[in-house]
């Protein structure tokens, strides 16, 4: 055991894959460490305890973090530091420690904690992770965030903090880096089941926190500074959805046409009358449950952003039918051109799957022909790779390497062409700019309401979290620049 750990203060190190929702977890973790009194380290080499939140959406993330684990370990060899090294995030299916800990007088101190199907407690030393690897000290679902410093307890055989208080995981608060934007969850889990996704096996079904908890959290962090938050869920039109069960049709995954409001839409609304917000921006969507009152939000509510994610995956309804998307092309554009018919510049950003099994060259053609029609702001485009327990795992991945990369190219050259038209239509424009942080290159950073960055010239009076006013004043390929009026 690493003597160090006893002699000072103990630091961690927090390691994130993947999408904004694994950052707001990363967040969390933060925040059970601190209570802990841990101290964090931009080093990973200098940290007692590495912790790894993963991405599975690809085979390219996976490799990614044994990569980074062999590089932890390399070191150690010659430092003689050896951390505890911990893996959450959505290649975790269960919460278990390597078997090496099961047998320590500690273990018959510490109660049983029951995982999210009932079946076992932390015990387990079966997840696949520690058996594909001797170097994982423990694994667990980000849901058990709150029990991490009780497992680190039995490692280190010491108390390590007090998981008592943290036990529920969407009731631990973030830490933001940015302190004047803050993510919340307001959702966890989905029920969806695309084809190719592997998040209902790893977070579980839906589950929405209530809305005044949620408006709680979002005024404590704008009393600390914060002037954006951004909400998150895997699929937040869907947010609140059992208190509404006579609206929401099961077999659809929709909301019924009617006049009633929505939970998010009440959502939104609670949180535009919290004074001192100045914007509000919300991940992820889905076309098929985006509802008229949610789409009007980003022009009746003054805080929330003109700029929305939603992902299309593909213009083919074929392959949407195959992912189990439950939207059309059309329906996708139909949402997205009553958004700019309102106001040109409200930004689009989406995610798109090329060389899905079976997709023909019609197929990814009509992909193609709906990214040039939409002119999006920014997309997320990802060559498909198969995920062991997904229904598409089962499917034939049937378009070649060589083939996905160069389907690929041609989306990427078309989002070249389409975000260079839109940032051309912010030039000369006055905008209102929240600095996030400084630039490589001296410079200040920020993002205009409709989430655009900007780059402009350093200047000692602006600091990060301060909003000023700039013009526009040039393009640079994936950014503006801009000038403080």
């Amino acid at each position: 055991m690493n003597k160090s750990l006893y002699d000072q203060k103990t630091t961690f190190y927090i390691k994130t894959f993947g999408c904004q929702m694994n950052y707001a977890d990363s967040e969390k973790i933060h925040r059970v460490l601190m209570q802990a009194g841990c101290l964090k380290t931009l080093d990973p080499t200098q940290a007692d305890i590495v912790i790894i939140n993963t991405c599975s959406v690809r085979q390219k993330g996976e490799d990614k973090v044994f990569g980074f684990i062999r590089e932890i370990r390399k070191f150690a060899e010659t430092t003689g530091k050896h951390p505890i090294i911990g893996v959450t995030g959505c290649m975790t299916r269960k919460t278990g420690m390597a078997k090496r800990y099961l047998e320590t007088p500690e273990r018959d101190q510490v109660y049983n904690i029951t995982l999210l199907d009932g079946n076992g407690n932390f015990w387990n030393w079966d997840d696949p992770l520690l058996l594909r690897s001797e170097d994982i000290d423990l694994v667990f679902r980000i849901e058990e965030t709150g029990h991490l410093t009780k497992m680190l307890s039995v490692i280190l055989g010491r108390d390590f903090g007090n998981d008592e208080k943290w036990e529920e995981y969407l009731k631990i608060s973030q830490v933001s880096a940015d302190g004047a934007s803050a993510n919340v969850i307001i959702q966890t889990g989905c029920d969806n089941f695309c084809t190719f996704c592997i998040v209902p096996y790893t977070r579980g079904r839906e589950f929405s926190r209530p809305i005044d908890e949620i408006a709680d959290e979002v005024r404590k962090v704008v009393a600390e500074g914060a002037k954006e938050v951004t909400l998150l869920g895997q699929n937040v039109n869907s947010y609140g959805k059992l208190t509404k069960k006579k609206l929401w049709n099961e077999a659809t995954f929709a909301w019924g046409k009617t006049d009633e409001k929505t939970p998010f839409r009440e959502l939104l609304d609670t949180l535009g009358g919290i004074a001192g917000l100045e914007r509000i921006r919300f991940t992820s969507s889905n076309p098929h449950d985006m509802t008229q009152d949610i789409l009007d939000a980003h022009f009746e509510i003054s805080a929330l952003c003109p700029y929305l994610h939603f992902a299309l995956q593909s213009g083919s309804d074929a392959v949407l039918r195959r992912m189990n998307r439950k939207h059309s092309y059309q329906d996708f554009k139909t949402q997205v051109n009553y958004l700019r018919s309102k106001n040109p510049l409200f930004s689009i950003s989406t995610d798109i799957i090329v060389g899905f099994p079976g997709e023909t060259m019609e197929e990814f053609e009509q992909t193609a022909a709906a990214m040039r029609e939409m002119d999006f702001d920014y997309a997320f485009i990802a060559r498909y790779s198969t995920r062991n327990g997904t229904t598409a795992s089962k499917l034939e991945d049937d378009v070649s390497a060589s083939e996905k990369a160069r389907r690929w190219s041609i989306l990427n050259d078309i989002l070249r062409e389409s975000v260079a038209k839109r940032l051309k239509m912010m030039m000369g424009r006055e905008e209102d700019i929240l600095i996030t942080g400084i630039g490589k290159d001296d410079t200040l950073v920020g993002r205009t309401r409709n989430f655009k960055e900007v780059y402009m010239p350093r200047s000692s009076e602006i600091t990060v979290g301060s909003s000023v006013r700039a013009k526009i004043v040039g393009v640079d390929e994936w950014v503006l620049r801009g000038e403080v009026v």
